[in-house]
């Protein structure tokens, strides 16, 4: 597998890439409860909320809930500043919550508890996506996708430097607008840098390779622009999450995934340090890494299992845009959050200065 190492976030957070998840997912969330066997205590589970949460719910917390006999409370929508303050002021009210990976990995032992890994079989995680206080329950890409009404045939992009090759393809091009959402990887890549010699970031070298495509180049902020974009047919090439990609040709998009050099993340559960139900975090903890659950999760929303053991039941369109199948694996490439964690403000100001230029 193409990856470069998952390293520990210090303290500093990256603003941009938590607005990433926030604008995935709206706020809200529904009660799950069980209550068999007389009952076993509660479990407060914290997330980001709306059919993403319902799914965690149907896949996770009802059916553990009602194994174990516990009553399953949910809240969110998962708030970084809100999981420090319970922390610090001794009142912990949520005990198991949905992160992006480097949170919990910068703030292991101190706003998050480590787990205990006897039951669980980390060898099955794909590498660099568990860490002391984290496993894996979920991973989607990053990723190239065109316009089929476009490019079609034998001649179509299938790599990083067709998305910057005007003259052979030429079009629209939309990508994130924020430094750390993964064009600037995307870019040298593109300029054929290589997967392991991406960090840390030649900025310039990136921007010079884009600016080869900025008058066909266009911005999304949020990931539901970027679907719609896809869905209404309002350029040639995306660069855009491939769960977002799945939406959007359920919807009827004429579109591609081009998994070549696809970036690759996950969603993080945790246990909130300071817990007043630590035995039950760690059974539910225990019970999201296993395949089977992990599995229900991935037919129910356009994530693909982080348990590499699954076996979801996929129908045809969830098999395209499955990041966890093993020949898109082989392709992908892991940003470094440690680099991020290090140089995100003035990535994200060089990234601003650019693209308002």
């Amino acid at each position: 597998m193409k990856t470069t190492t998952f390293r520990v976030l210090p303290a500093a957070a990256v603003a941009a890439v938590a607005a990433l998840a926030l604008a995935a997912c709206s706020s809200g969330g529904s009660d799950a409860s069980g209550d068999s066997g007389g009952g076993s205590g509660t479990l407060v589970f914290a997330s980001y909320g709306s059919a993403y949460q319902d799914a965690q719910n149907e896949a996770f917390t009802t059916p553990w809930g009602e194994e174990n006999g516990v009553t399953v409370q949910n809240d969110g929508p998962t708030s970084y500043p809100k999981i420090q303050q319970m922390v610090e002021s001794g009142n912990t009210i949520w005990d198991a919550v949905d992160t992006e990976p480097y949170f919990p990995v910068a703030n292991c032992g101190t706003l998050f508890e480590e787990l205990d890994f006897t039951d669980i079989d980390t060898s099955q995680f794909p590498e660099g996506t568990w860490n002391d206080c984290s496993i894996p329950t979920a991973q989607y890409s990053t990723m190239m996708i065109y316009n089929t009404d476009t490019y079609s045939g034998a001649d179509v992009p299938q790599t990083p430097a067709d998305f910057f090759d005007l003259e052979k393809f030429p079009g629209d091009r939309v990508v994130p607008n924020w430094a750390g959402a993964g064009a600037l990887e995307f870019a040298l890549l593109a300029d054929g840098v290589a997967p392991e010699d991406l960090y840390p970031l030649d900025t310039e070298r990136a921007y010079a390779k884009l600016d080869t495509i900025r008058d066909s180049l266009t911005f999304w902020n949020t990931s539901s622009e970027s679907q719609q974009s896809m869905e209404d047919g309002t350029a040639d090439m995306w660069l855009a999450w491939s769960g977002r990609g799945y939406e959007a040709e359920k919807n009827g998009a004429a579109i591609e995934p081009v998994w070549e050099d696809n970036l690759l993340s996950w969603a993080s559960l945790s246990i909130v340090k300071g817990t007043k139900n630590l035995e039950q975090a760690q059974s539910f903890v225990e019970y999201a890494a296993q395949a089977e659950p992990q599995a229900r999760f991935a037919e129910l929303q356009p994530y693909a299992p982080a348990n590499m053991e699954s076996e979801p039941e996929l129908d045809d369109l969830q098999q395209r845009w499955n990041s966890a199948d093993p020949a898109v694996q082989e392709q992908a490439v892991t940003p470094d959050v440690q680099w991020w964690a290090d140089n995100s403000a003035d990535a994200e100001a060089e990234w601003v200065a650019w693209s308002t230029s």
